[in-house]
């Protein structure tokens, strides 16, 4: 049941037979309807008491609104005496941002950012056109948002996250970070299904960090993005891994990663100076991303230096 909506997000109330509420918070890609909320089909199987909080577009939760929104469902928070935050990414975020303002006893986030504002986070621009100095002044997370414990899982091999997840855990008392590797931005996935995703909330709860530690490593050998994200990685390095990995696990590559590990490749072949193979491989990954303006900029920056190298070839006297 739809509790309280504005201009920038929705809250569903779910009742269920759990000792615990999840307030839940949406990844950017998932978009208020109504009646959804992230989290849902976990709450539905296994009968969680949930507070979905989802936002009408990719927006951070703005304070202004998850006050009004907090104050709306006073009285579904007061009757609730365990609150378990939970999110990803801009979720993620959120459920760092506001442990304070719900009470949290538990915070669960999945690679959060500490701020989208790009003058916090020179480091990361993947989100900064979603910024708007109206909507996100003092957005950044702070010591004073702190309640409860919290645990922050995160891909040590993703520069950006690990830099978001550093800075938050310094910022914020009882946060324990919680390193997945080879998971990328996609942490989350790791942990789906409703056992996997229980017993995390339960060892959340519990405090129980061996066997989270224990969890989160079955987790990250069994998750679904591993060989794509040990591909990526290993191009700046180890080399002949990525393409054996690639050639071995690549069929099993979504078309996005399947397009962006191209990508990758072609960039290390630029930088080796071998052109025409990476135009080549440029090419394919358009094939998987049809239309892209990101490749479709890069393919013609590529045509302007290989014109440009054959018309210096050209111009030497033989």
């Amino acid at each position: 049941m739809r509790v309280f909506f504005d201009e920038n997000l929705e809250v569903i109330h779910r009742t269920g037979s759990s000792s615990y509420l999840l307030v839940t918070f949406n990844e950017m890609e998932m978009q208020a309807n109504g009646s959804r909320f992230w989290g849902q089909r976990l709450c539905e199987k296994a009968d969680i008491a949930a507070l979905g909080f989802i936002s009408r577009r990719p927006n951070w939760f703005p304070a202004t609104s998850v006050v009004k929104a907090v104050e709306a469902v006073a009285p579904i928070l007061r009757a609730a005496p365990e609150r378990i935050l939970y999110g990803h990414s801009q979720g993620g975020y959120a459920a760092l941002r506001y442990r304070r303002r719900f009470d949290a006893t538990v915070a669960i986030a999945f690679c959060p950012q500490v701020s989208i504002n790009p003058k916090s986070v020179p480091f990361d621009g993947r989100f900064t056109r979603h910024f708007s100095p109206d909507l996100h002044a003092n957005m950044g997370i702070a010591p004073d948002h702190a309640a409860g414990r919290a645990y922050l899982f995160f891909d040590p091999f993703h520069a950006a996250d690990r830099r978001h997840a550093e800075r938050i855990a310094a910022l914020q008392e009882r946060t324990h970070l919680v390193p997945v590797h080879m998971t990328g931005h996609g942490t989350v996935r790791a942990f789906t299904g409703t056992a996997r995703a229980l017993s995390l909330i339960e060892a959340c709860r519990q405090n129980d960090l061996p066997g989270l530690r224990a969890l989160t490593r079955a987790a990250r050998v069994a998750a679904p993005m591993r060989p794509y994200q040990i591909s990526v990685a290993a191009i700046a390095r180890h080399l002949a891994w990525a393409d054996r990995f690639h050639a071995h696990f690549g069929a099993d590559f979504s078309p996005v990663e399947r397009a962006n590990f191209l990508y990758h490749r072609a960039n290390r072949h630029i930088r080796d100076g071998e052109l025409a193979t990476a135009r080549t491989m440029l090419a394919d990954a358009m094939s998987y991303k049809p239309g892209d303006p990101g490749l479709a900029h890069r393919i013609a920056e590529l045509d302007g230096r290989i014109a440009r190298n054959r018309g210096a070839d050209a111009g030497v006297p033989s």
